[in-house]
């Protein structure tokens, strides 16, 4: 039975090491100790509170501005910021 369910698993997937992981991650039971030392990892972000919208807008394009490298994405936002903080 655990051949057969290996064997559908390495007909959908591309490489044996693949096929060995995924039917490692579905079929192995998962223990309480497992759980915990993953959960145990897990440090909290913390999300600076903005005031109004115009002081999002400017760190937004502050972040831009300051980018090493500039896609062309960054410069059209940078542009449409500008507009919309120079409306405010």
């Amino acid at each position: 039975m655990k051949l057969l369910k290996y064997l559908i698993i390495r007909a959908t997937t591309r490489h044996a090491l693949t096929a060995i992981g995924i039917y490692e991650r579905i079929y192995t039971p998962v223990t309480k100790s497992t759980i915990s030392s993953v959960t145990t990892n897990v440090t909290p972000v913390s999300v600076p509170k903005t005031t109004n919208k115009k002081q999002e807008l400017s760190d937004s394009l502050k972040y831009l501005k300051e980018k090493p490298i500039k896609t062309s994405k960054d410069k059209n936002s940078i542009s449409m910021l500008e507009g919309i903080l120079a409306n405010m």
